[in-house]
């Protein structure tokens, strides 16, 4: 018999084990394919090639599915953003959406962001946020309006929040008469093909963010004359700059287009941070089961706001953390 664990590596690998049953949960944090378990990044809906959780939780992850567990890896040596890209002589870069990184990229890396006007006016529409007092509300009323739009003729994008959301929006759709396809990670093979459907008269495509980042989708012929694109967000993510990454993907390059955000009391991010007594509340308050515009934004955007100054403090706190590592670890009188 192998010899007993010392009780602290034996409790550590307990709270693995809960958070891999508890906390970990398949098409949204991670897939299974023909190569094993494959991480899914949050921010990009792509799966993360050759990334491995560490500490035995890919491992137990591999158990939890039921597949032949992998070799432990451990980590060699690491280096945080901060520290990699300072190294550069020339530190540039272009996006976007740096709107709201523009104090953190002046405090960590000495750059400032510059304006650079659109070549052509924007003609994209923003029709505003509909928030429902729970998803099932939420999802019929999604369905209802891009049946509408591709009725028609207008092609439509669905921002989803995982893999496991997209699959039963698209069986929802599929119930409902309504031909799409879908780009998660799980089709990220094809991603190239599908995006250029995704402007085609009456196309309908479900996606993750997968299809919010560089992503330039071409409308189709006779669809400009519609209205063009219209993004349909069914989901705040933790950042204004993702939210924004999937809305652009309308009305690029001066075509037409439009975007409207479609959310409900029971989004993660909302009974992330909001106690639910409160949520009970303001359904009940929600004449027709849908949230006055009043309270809709404030309750989606001081979550948002929220999260994104905790992943703030969590960069900084890294950021200490390296410079006090290299300090520690210096030799007396020699340079990095």
């Amino acid at each position: 018999m192998p010899p007993s664990l010392p009780p602290r590596r034996a409790a550590e690998l307990v709270e693995v084990a809960l958070a891999a049953r508890r906390c970990y949960r398949r098409d949204r944090d991670y897939a299974v394919t023909a190569a094993g378990i494959e991480i899914i990044d949050e921010v990009t809906g792509r799966l993360a090639a050759q990334r491995k959780w560490s500490n035995g939780l890919h491992q137990m992850i591999e158990l939890k599915e039921g597949m032949p567990m992998s070799a432990l890896t451990a980590t060699a040596g690491s280096m945080t953003y901060q520290r990699f890209f300072p190294r550069y002589v020339r530190l540039g870069g272009m996006s976007g959406t740096l709107t709201e990184a523009r104090r953190e990229l002046r405090r960590f890396f000495g750059a400032t962001v510059a304006r650079v006007p659109l070549a052509k006016p924007s003609g994209r529409r923003w029709l505003g946020t509909r928030m429902f007092a729970n998803a099932e509300q939420k999802w019929c009323a999604v369905v209802e309006r891009v049946r509408a739009l591709a009725a028609a003729g207008r092609p439509v994008l669905i921002g989803t929040e995982s893999v496991e959301v997209s699959t039963a929006l698209a069986e929802r759709l599929t119930r409902a008469g309504v031909t799409h396809q879908v780009l998660t990670a799980l089709q990220d093979a094809d991603e190239a093909h599908r995006i250029a459907l995704a402007g085609n008269r009456g196309m309908v495509t479900v996606a993750t963010n997968i299809a919010g980042r560089g992503t330039d989708i071409q409308l189709g012929a006779g669809v400009a004359a519609l209205g063009g694109l219209h993004v349909i967000a069914c989901l705040r993510n933790r950042a204004r700059r993702i939210d924004r990454q999937l809305i652009g993907r309308a009305a690029r390059h001066g075509d037409p287009g439009s975007a409207e955000a479609v959310l409900a009391l029971d989004d993660r991010l909302l009974t992330e941070f909001w106690p639910a007594w409160c949520l009970r509340f303001v359904a009940a308050l929600a004449p027709a089961r849908r949230v006055p515009a009043l309270l809709a934004h404030p309750l989606a955007a001081i979550p948002q706001r929220a999260r994104e100054w905790q992943d703030y403090c969590t960069r900084r706190e890294l950021r200490l953390a390296d410079a006090r590592a290299r300090h520690l670890y210096a030799f007396v009188g020699g340079t990095e």
